[in-house]
């Protein structure tokens, strides 16, 4: 008994120590819930994640259901309100299936600026956290010698053509000046967006990829969409790691660690606990 009671107490310091120094540990999940069945996983997995996790924050990466499923005004409060039992800070980019792809995408974006736009205020997050002013929903910070941009890069249909380019053009001008601007102090950064991205978004990544070389530090780009992992080096540009995260439905949120060691500076824990 006295053994099972001194590994208790000293459980949460063990914990604490899994968070190597000077780096930024943070997780990630996407496209969930989609169903009831993830409803109830997704609420375990936050549970669970309060318990155990030593992240700075969560990223969401959008695709808050099921492509099929109407986009009701109750399915983005419901989401918004589980998210909000996170212990940790928690940001979100839009995805096709709450946005571009429904019914009436203008509707749809309503709902999503009405519910999760400046969602990580709840917690009332220290780092300034600046906005694209004709984009608010584009996002930057930086924590622990770290760049983190998010951005409205969705999959799905281009519902309005002009309103796409329009899009593309305004999330490359936000991630150049970030890498432009943050370049001298900060030693790697993370852009973070819904979509795998394809010949739809070319005019995006020709940009994103040409200010990545200027930048020359390490860049992790984190999606969703795909629905299961991958981890590769698809662009020439040898300071770009693409991961694909695993759709939230079958696989917990993952963890991230930015080290300070420039020769494995991005770190994978699927299972994290």
């Amino acid at each position: 008994m006295k053994q099972i009671l001194f590994i208790l107490f000293f459980l949460p310091a063990i914990c604490t120590l899994a968070r190597p120094k000077g780096a930024l540990q943070f997780s990630v999940m996407g496209d969930v819930p989609r169903s009831a069945h993830e409803d109830t996983l997704l609420q375990q997995q936050i549970t669970d994640h309060n318990r155990h996790s030593t992240s700075e924050f969560m990223l969401h990466l959008g695709d808050i259901k099921s492509g099929g499923a109407p986009c009701d005004e109750a399915v983005y409060a419901k989401v918004a309100g589980y998210l909000r039992k996170l212990d940790v800070p928690v940001f979100i980019v839009p995805g096709d299936n709450e946005w571009n792809d429904c019914d009436d995408p203008d509707q749809a974006w309503t709902f999503w600026t009405k519910y999760f736009l400046g969602l990580e205020r709840f917690w009332n997050y220290k780092p300034i956290v600046s906005r694209q002013p004709q984009r608010p929903e584009n996002i930057a910070w930086t924590s622990r010698g770290v760049l983190l941009v998010g951005i409205n890069l969705v999959g799905g249909r281009v519902f309005d053509k002009s309103r796409w380019d329009i899009l593309l053009r305004d999330d490359a001008a936000w991630v150049t000046a970030q890498l432009a601007q943050n370049k001298d102090s900060v030693r790697a950064a993370v852009i973070f967006a819904q979509a795998n991205p394809n010949d739809k978004h070319a005019s995006f990544m020709t940009t994103f990829r040409a200010a990545a070389r200027t930048f020359e530090k390490p860049i992790l780009f984190i999606h969703g969409d795909g629905h299961r992992w991958l981890h590769d080096d698809p662009w020439l540009e040898p300071n770009i790691v693409r991961v694909q995260v695993d759709q939230g439905g079958i696989a917990p949120p993952l963890q991230v660690t930015v080290t300070v060691d420039g020769e494995s500076m991005f770190v994978f824990e699927r299972e994290p606990f």
